[in-house]
C-alpha cells in the first residue's frame, strides 16, 4: 500500500493523505497517528462500494425483488457491498469511540473515490476502476484489493509502505493496543456511544452486525470483523462464521477474496452484462437531455446518501425507545432503504439504457452511474431530489408509480 498521492485523476486522495498523513515505516506511536489511519481507513472502505456496485449495476439478470437477484456473481457481489458499508461504519464507531467521530465526513468532496484512482497504501500499486463485470476484472483488480497475503515475487514492501490492506489493519490493531496500554480507560474518555451506528442493518446473503465500542477489546472485535469478512480468517480455512464474534458451527460464509476468487474461476456465472463505459464522467453525457437528467439524480442521490449517514452520526441515539417515534432508528431504516430503493433502481434503469448522443453514443455503450460529487443545497435537499426526479421521468417512466423512485424520495428525510 503507497503512500504516493499521485492518481490518474483529481486530487480528492491527495488531500487525505495531507490532512492525515500515514507514515508507515514507524507505526502508530500518538493518538493522531491512530486518527490518521482510521480516516484513512474509511478512506480504502468507501473506495470499494462504488466499484463494486458499478460491476453489480452492470450483470443482466434481476431477480424477483429490488436485492434478490438471482444466484450467482450479482448476489455474492451485493452480499460484499453491504458488508463493506458495515466495515465503514465499524471504523467510523471506533473514530466515534476515541473521541474524533467530528473529524470524519462522508459527505465530502476530498472523500468520495474519484475514478480512475489508486488504492490507497497499497503496494504495489492497484488502480481502481468503474468497469463492466467480467472474470479478468474481478481477478486483477476485486480479488487484488482483497488480498490477504502479498502476491508471490512481490517481495518487501518499500519502506514506509504496506503490502495488503490486512497490514494496514495489523498496524491499526498495534497502535490501539500500544495506546491503550499507555493511556487506558482515558483513550476512550471522549467517546459519543449514543452516537454510534449499532442497529437497523440487514444483509440476507451476509454476515457480520453493528456493533459498540467502548474499549480496547471491542475495538479489536470490531477490526477482526472487517479482517476476516475481507480476507479471511486463516488461510487454510475457506470460510469464515457468519457471526465473526460468535461463532456457530455450520453457519459459516465466504470471504470476499474467496466470492471474489469464484467469480474469476467461473464456478459463480456472472451471466450476460450491459455495455457500460469504464470510468464514465458527467461531461460525457452533456449532449444526451435523458442520460444526463438521470446521472444527475443518480448523482445527488448517491451524495444524498452519505449525507444521511452523516446526519445519523450526529443524531443521538437516546430516542429509540420501544413504542415511541425515533428520529434516529429512522435514519437507520432509511439509509438501507435509500441504498436497495434509489440508487439500485436508478443505476438499474440507466444500464437499461444505450446513450443517445454524445461520445459514449458513438461506441454503442449504455447509460451507467458515474458516481461523482455533487453539491446539494444547504437546506431543502429532498426537495432538490425531488424536482431532478420530475425532470428525469418524463423521459423513465420507471422512476414513478408505486414504490418508484420518486415515491421512494417522498419517504425519504429532508436533512
Amino acid at each position: 500500500m503507497s503512500n504516493d498521492a499521485s492518481t490518474p485523476s483529481g486530487a480528492s486522495l491527495a488531500t487525505i493523505l495531507d490532512a492525515s498523513p500515514v507514515n508507515a515505516a514507524e507505526g502508530i506511536t500518538t493518538k493522531d497517528d491512530l486518527r490518521n489511519h482510521l480516516i484513512q481507513a474509511a478512506a480504502v472502505e468507501t473506495q470499494t462500494i462504488p466499484m463494486y456496485l458499478y460491476a453489480m449495476y452492470s450483470i443482466g439478470g434481476q431477480g424477483h425483488s429490488r436485492w434478490a437477484p438471482g444466484i450467482g456473481a450479482q448476489r455474492l457481489i451485493r452480499s460484499i457491498v453491504i458488508e463493506e458499508m458495515l466495515h465503514l461504519c465499524l471504523v467510523r464507531n471506533i473514530l466515534v469511540a476515541l473521541g474524533f467521530g467530528d473529524q470524519v465526513r462522508f459527505y465530502d468532496e476530498d472523500f468520495l473515490p474519484d475514478y480512475p484512482e489508486y488504492m490507497l497504501h497499497r503496494h504495489p500499486p492497484l488502480l481502481l476502476r468503474l468497469s463492466r463485470c467480467d472474470r479478468a476484472l474481478v481477478r486483477k483488480i476485486f480479488m487484488e484489493f482483497e488480498r490477504p497475503h502479498p502476491a508471490p515475487g512481490e517481495g518487501t514492501p518499500p519502506k514506509g509502505q504496506y503490502a495488503t490492506i490486512g497490514r494496514f489493519y495489523k498496524a491499526i490493531c498495534e497502535g490501539l493496543e500500544k495506546l491503550d496500554k499507555q493511556h487506558g480507560q482515558s483513550l476512550w474518555a471522549n467517546n459519543r456511544p449514543e452516537l454510534q451506528y449499532t442497529a437497523a442493518y440487514w444483509n440476507k446473503d451476509g454476515g457480520g452486525e453493528p456493533m459498540p465500542v467502548k474499549d480496547l477489546k471491542t475495538a479489536e472485535q470490531a477490526l477482526k470483523m472487517i479482517v476476516d469478512q475481507g480476507e479471511g480468517a486463516d488461510p487454510s480455512r475457506p470460510s469464515v462464521p457468519i457471526d465473526p464474534l460468535h461463532p456457530t458451527p455450520g453457519l459459516d460464509e465466504l470471504p470476499h477474496y474467496t466470492k471474489f476468487q469464484r467469480i474469476a474461476e467461473g464456478i459463480e456465472p456472472i451471466g450476460p452484462t450491459w455495455k457500460v463505459p469504464t470510468d464514465p464522467k458527467s461531461f460525457q453525457y452533456l449532449d444526451d437531455k435523458a442520460a444526463d437528467g438521470i446521472n444527475s439524480l443518480f448523482n445527488a442521490a448517491y451524495c444524498y446518501v452519505l449525507h444521511l449517514i452523516d446526519v445519523l452520526y450526529q443524531t443521538p441515539a437516546t430516542d429509540v425507545v420501544p413504542g415511541r417515534h425515533s428520529t434516529r432508528y429512522g435514519y437507520e431504516r432509511q439509509f438501507v432503504s435509500a441504498m436497495q430503493g434509489l440508487l439500485a433502481n436508478i443505476a438499474e434503469i440507466m444500464v437499461a439504457t444505450p446513450v443517445a448522443g454524445g461520445p459514449l453514443a458513438g461506441d454503442k455503450l449504455q447509460m451507467a452511474p458515474t458516481f461523482e460529487y455533487v453539491r446539494l443545497p444547504s437546506t431543502g435537499k429532498k426537495k432538490h431530489l425531488i424536482e431532478l426526479c420530475d425532470k428525469a421521468v418524463t423521459h423513465f417512466p420507471q422512476l414513478g408509480g408505486d414504490n418508484g423512485v420518486r415515491w421512494l424520495l417522498e419517504k425519504m428525510p429532508d436533512i
